[in-house]
């Protein structure tokens, strides 16, 4: 402990006059008083927070270094004092002190650069603006690398679904675990409505955040690819005031990644490795036994013969007492287990840094390889970079070099639907091209092809891609207020895609001979540049008045190009080599597509903060965009957001149980622009057929673009309420947001006489209204003893409604109706409501549908006019329960995601216990079809009659609310930090985890998940080692 009190040992004389000077200035007053300056290893600090806490009474007092890294605190209660200095970027340091009565001193504080910890009260933008979450008025939140990966360590998005309400990944129930599919992610809801129309090939997902690594823009594969050990931290921008410094990319939120920095010091080395586990997981497959399935068959009147063809009831007979002596004989094959493997992965990851104060590197590598859980299935990646930072007085140069590349394999075995719909009486074979060749009760052939056989002939479905990328960033200090930064990206990049099926397969049974098989080449290229640069203000005036401005341009171009040509008919036994084609695709030619998108923008913001409790945000961009129509290219977007720091007033700062206490809210105007840029421009074919002109050479108008579009604009309001209380053992936050994007940009079809369908135009809007909080608790938190335990919950709570479309989707609408999917464009609904007509069940009598009409009579009859708005995907409230556990060098933690409520359309019983077609008998089905169908009069069911084998249409009877349970993770951890014994293997740090994700899938709805690609279990091990 430092003392602090003036020296008593002087001169009595000096004493004397000191005494009388006492008498002749009453305003003296025997207050402590305690100065201090706070630099790093160069220069002083501007800014630096410093907070001088009363040991015994918990009373805080908080102030910030002046232009000269100096900073007073003029008065001090006597006492015993923990003083606490941070600032952004840097390591924080605590001193302890006791200052007594009359005393003063000055304190000199040293801060080391940060380059692995991470501080969670800096809000990293990925603009090179940073901010202490306490001075900011946007909702944000911030995880460290290490904190991800306890969770996973397969990438870090699978991680984030877990830490934040607001991060939502959407389940894929067709893919499932394909490691080739990109996961669907939605921040705060959507911005767009789904249209592959307005996408063009180049384009991203409409409602998917933007992606920033280490200040500039990614790709979400990249961000998959990424090698989770180079993540130092990953930043969650959520609404206006956080995210308006993106402008026209920032509806949808932003995730903004910083990877670990070096920093000065002797060589270090750490090598890693993961490796995992993934188990498929078929819990929702409720398909029936060889026995289950044969009554099923004689029973819906697979075996009964028409009556205008009663000959052909002696085949069928001969038919079902086959397939009965199959049954009899124990043929009972489980289809489900061939296609499907125990997939794994490795990761194997490489970093090395050192240098000095001028310069410092860091280089890592890293290999991943991975088998899915289908046989055949898989991805690849590598990456390295380089990093290199050179420092001088007031100049630092940084320059980050990526190498990226990936390959991957679909399965040869399709979708996994094929082997789930085969039936259990069929012997398995790879021999036999169909499992059964018979005829329909109708005397139609019937042909069962097999699986099995299709997944031996030649075949592949394979893709890789390269990229280089590198990321320059320049800062030269002006003075001690005012800096310079620039950066420049530059990435190129290829990707090359490769299907082949073999004619063999059952996909060509009915194909002529001179067109079996297919062969397609997808080959795509892009470039890309951005540069920025941006002046930096910051000052603190009087010790109160904390003043940030920045001014920010930003000028890019992407340049995308892609080709692909798709050959068919090939002999038997060849082996995907196209020169053995006889020729491209009937009808079709080799196609070619380019884009060229570029952006110019600037942004002003500022930030104003005084007495570290009042706050006050603005931004101001103006965006550029070829995406926007061409009488539009200019678009404005801004923010404007207030907090207030409650916990630093004086009324507050006695209350010793509240250690934290802000209220913030804000403002602003952001754009989304992922739906390409060809909606804005015409674009036209050539054509050299004399049909369409005698002359010669034409063109065509393919796509007619809309010179008056204009940007989708989403206006965000957002509060928030964060807390820390009880000496920091509970913390959380509550936040409120209302989203309304208007307009929207929609595909509308014109007029017949005009030809022209798709047509982008303006119109109708979108609005989001939501709730998400986080509270963690602490019942042991003693940092001494390196032992802590909190427990902690996250939910999300949100709805979102149409407005202002009209009739001018009817269109749409009926394309949406015809295609019998569950959406539609209707003013006053939600985006995620599910629309089918209302059923009031089984008539016990008949066993036919009963329809409930919008007049609210009774029916068997179904119109399209009675469909309504019959549920909602979107869950009551979704969230996770989770905890952690320390005890020295030991770690445990576990999270479990909960959805209550929520609606789920059904397609297992839609599709495998209804709607099956005399062709679909041929097929096994869900166990519900035999069990569970209306069968006798007086019957009372939730299905129709089991001979029926017509249409069923789409209805409410198919919907079902959802309560589910997953565990999402829970991981153990050991790390033998500081262990006598590394030394003598030359080690500094050894560390192990095991993970698992996703083990336990508890719903209260039996559906099918995984209908292409099945979903899987994981357990991964991680182990590092650091040198």
């Amino acid at each position: 402990m430092i003392k602090i009190f003036t020296k008593r040992n002087v001169p009595k004389r000096v004493l004397m006059l000191c005494f009388c000077l006492y008498l002749g200035f009453s305003a003296y007053a025997q207050t402590p008083a305690v100065r201090g300056v706070v630099k790093d290893a160069k220069e002083t600090i501007v800014g630096a927070t410093v907070v001088a806490q009363n040991v015994q009474t918990g009373v805080k007092t908080t102030t910030s270094s002046d232009k000269n890294g100096v900073f007073t605190f003029a008065k001090l209660v006597a006492g015993a004092y923990k003083f606490t200095i941070s600032f952004m970027g840097y390591e924080g340091k605590t001193v302890t002190g006791e200052v007594k009565d009359g005393g003063t001193f000055s304190l000199s504080v040293v801060l080391k650069e940060s380059s692995t910890s991470l501080d969670k009260e800096v809000v990293v933008t990925g603009t090179g603006i940073n901010r202490r979450k306490d001075s900011f008025t946007g909702t944000t939140a911030v995880f460290s690398g290490e904190e991800l990966k306890a969770i996973g360590n397969n990438n870090i998005i699978q991680s984030l679904r877990t830490v934040d309400p607001s991060f939502l990944v959407m389940e894929n129930v067709t893919a499932g675990s394909n490691p080739n599919v990109l996961p669907i992610i939605e921040v705060r809801g959507k911005s767009s409505i789904p249209s592959a129309t307005l996408k063009d090939q180049f384009g991203q997902d409409p409602n998917q955040p933007l992606f920033i690594l280490d200040g500039f823009p990614t790709t979400l594969q990249n961000i998959v690819d990424l090698d989770m050990n180079r993540v130092a931290s990953v930043t969650i921008l959520k609404d206006a005031a956080s995210t308006a410094l993106y402008g026209a990319q920032a509806s949808n939120g932003v995730i903004v990644i910083e990877t670990i920095k070096p920093k000065p010091g002797e060589l270090r080395f750490s090598y890693t490795q993961d490796f995992g586990f993934e188990m498929p997981d078929l819990s929702g497959y409720n398909m029936m036994n060889a026995t289950e399935k044969l009554e099923f068959e004689r029973l819906s009147g697979r075996y009964r013969a028409e009556e205008s063809n009663p000959t052909q009831g002696v085949y069928l007979d001969t038919l079902y007492n086959k397939h009965l002596a199959s049954v009899m004989r124990g043929v009972n094959s489980y289809w489900l287990s061939e296609p499907i493997q125990n997939g794994y992965s490795t990761n194997n990851s490489i970093n090395a840094s050192g240098g000095d104060d001028s310069f410092t590197y860091n280089l890592g590598m890293n290999y991943k390889t991975g088998k899915g859980a289908m046989k055949g299935s898989g991805r690849d990646s590598y990456s390295g970079s380089i990093n290199l930072t050179y420092r001088k007085t007031n100049l630092n140069i940084n320059n980050i070099t990526y190498i990226r590349g990936n390959s991957s394999t679909n399965s040869p075995y399709g979708s996994f639907s094929s082997f789930v719909n085969a039936n259990p009486y069929y012997e398995k074979n790879y021999d036999q091209r169909y499992l059964e060749v018979s005829r329909r009760s109708n005397g139609t052939a019937l042909l069962v092809a097999n699986p099995l056989f299709d997944a031996m002939q030649p075949q592949y479905n394979k893709a890789s891609g390269s990229e280089f990328q590198n990321n320059l960033n320049v800062n030269y200090d002006v003075t001690n207020t005012l800096r310079i930064n620039g950066g420049l990206q530059v990435t190129k990049g290829t990707t090359v895609r490769k299907v082949y099926r073999s004619p063999e397969m059952s996909d060509f049974i009915n194909t002529p001979t001179l067109r079996k098989g297919t062969y397609s080449d997808y080959r795509a290229e892009n470039f890309s540049y951005q540069g920025n640069l941006m002046l930096v203000y910051h000052t603190v005036l009087a010790g109160k008045h904390v003043i940030n401005a920045n001014w920010r341009n930003t000028v890019s171009q992407e340049k995308n190009a892609s080709y692909q040509s798709i050959a068919e008919g090939f002999p038997a036994g060849n082996l995907g080599n196209p020169i053995f084609a006889y020729g491209y695709q009937e009808n079709g030619s080799p196609s070619a597509g380019s884009r060229v998108y570029r952006t110019l923008n600037t942004t002003i913001s500022a930030n104003y903060g005084y007495d570290n409790r009042y706050l006050a945000d603005a931004v101001y961009r103006l965006d550029g965009s070829t995406a926007y129509g061409s009488n539009k290219q200019f678009s404005p977007y801004y923010a404007f957001g207030l907090g207030w720091n409650i916990h630093n007033e004086s009324f507050v700062k006695g209350t010793a149980w509240i250690n934290s206490l802000r209220l913030t809210g804000n403002i602003g105007i952001t754009g989304n622009q992922n739906y390409g840029n060809t909606s804005s421009v015409s674009v036209y074919d050539y054509n050299t057929s004399a049909n369409y002109n005698q002359f010669g050479q034409g063109v065509t108008l393919s796509t007619l673009g809309n010179p008056n579009l204009a940007p989708q604009k989403t206006r965000q309001i957002s509060t928030s309420i964060d807390f820390s209380l009880f000496n920091n053992r509970l913390t959380g936050y509550i936040n409120a947001y209302d989203k309304k994007t208007d307009p929207l940009i929609v595909p509308v079809d014109l007029p017949s006489s005009t030809g022209v369908v798709a047509f982008p135009y303006n119109i109708g809007s979108l609005t989001y209204q939501g709730l998400e909080a986080k509270l963690t608790f602490f019942p042991i938190y003693n940092l001494e003893e390196r032992i802590t335990w909190n427990i902690g919950i996250t939910g999300s709570s949100y709805k979102s409604k149409y407005g202002g479309f009209g009739n001018v989707l009817s269109t749409l609408n009926k394309q949406q109706e015809n295609n019998k999917t569950l959406l539609r464009y209707i003013d006053g609904n939600s985006a995620e409501a599910i629309w089918a007509i209302k059923s009031m069940g089984i008539d016990p009598a008949t066993g036919r549908e009963v329809f409930l009409t919008k007049n609210g009579d009774y029916t068997f009859d179904y119109a399209t006019g009675n469909i309504t708005n019959v549920g909602n995907t979107v869950s009551v409230v979704e969230g996770v329960f989770s905890t952690n556990l320390r005890i020295k060098r030991f770690s445990f933690g576990a999270g479990f995601r909960y959805k209550l409520g929520g609606d789920v359309f059904n397609s297992a019983l839609f599709n495998k216990v209804e709607n099956i077609t005399l062709s679909g008998t041929a097929l096994n089905q869900d166990k519900r079809a035999l069990y569970d169908r209306w069968k006798n009069p007086g019957d009372i069911a939730q299905f129709k009659g089991i001979s029926q084998t017509d249409v069923t249409p789409i209805s409410s009877r198919f919907v079902q609310t959802e309560y589910s349970f997953t565990s999402e993770t829970i991981n153990f951890g050991y790390n033998f930090d500081n262990a006598a014994w590394l030394k003598s293997y030359g080690l500094t740090n050894l560390s192990f985890n095991l993970i698992t994700n996703d083990l336990l899938y508890l719903s209260t709805v039996r559906r099918e998940r995984g209908t292409d690609y099945p979903f899987a279990r994981t357990i991964a091990f991680s182990l590092k080692a650091s040198f």
